[in-house]
């Protein structure tokens, strides 16, 4: 009797200790989960804030690239703008001075010769230009070949554009003397002429004459 007392008290404590052990895994089954649920869900709470951020650094970038392709494309549209103005503008000057040319030739090359940085030569006028703008300036070359009864006078025009200096402080405070009498000072940056023409018109012996004694 007292054996089978000892015996169901022995297999009575096993079986609370192995409850109890039971009981104990079970929660620590259950802490871990908690844990990773708890784990998770902080990453989950975390996650669309920093998917935010990159979506916003992306999109930022994007609209900088695009901000910075735009500028370019404008400053290309408007220096073909200004280009193209320049252009039909020195067309304008140069067969203003072509025309005249053909109707003297020899009062144009000594109008030019005498005063070569006039008004005329000019696309604006002097007294109208900022000191240290850009204007349109008129260059001409002449050449003379002797053709029997009269001679064939040859201009080549080129329109160059020029930085025009009118103020004597300021061309100074640039290092700049202006010695010239008519107080102006042209400085040419470019390489090339803006555009350039070639014309000629033949004068008679005795138009030369007369144009001489004149």
């Amino acid at each position: 009797m007292a054996g089978g007392r000892e015996s169901r008290r022995s297999m009575s404590g096993y079986a609370v200790a192995a409850h109890a052990q039971g009981a104990a895994a079970g929660d620590a089954r259950m802490e871990r989960y908690h844990e990773y649920v708890g784990r998770h869900r902080a990453e989950r709470r975390v996650w669309p804030g920093a998917a935010f951020i990159v979506e916003a650094l992306l999109l930022l970038v994007f609209l900088t690239g695009s901000l910075a392709v735009l500028m370019e494309l404008n400053a290309a549209a408007d220096a073909a703008g200004r280009k193209s103005a320049d252009l039909m503008d020195a067309i304008v000057l140069a067969s203003n001075a072509a025309e005249e040319f053909a109707a003297d030739p020899v009062a144009f090359q000594e109008a030019y010769e005498a005063d070569p940085t006039g008004d005329r030569w000019v696309s604006q006028p002097l007294d109208s230009i900022a000191s240290g703008e850009e204007a349109l300036v008129l260059s001409c070359e002449f050449s003379n070949e002797e053709r029997g009864a009269g001679t064939l006078r040859n201009l080549s025009l080129q329109i160059w554009k020029e930085r025009i200096l009118t103020d004597e402080d300021q061309a100074a405070a640039e290092g700049i003397i202006m010695n010239g009498p008519d107080g102006v000072c042209f400085q040419r940056w470019e390489t090339e002429p803006v555009y350039t023409l070639e014309t000629t018109a033949y004068v008679p012996a005795a138009r030369e004459g007369v144009a001489t004694r004149g």
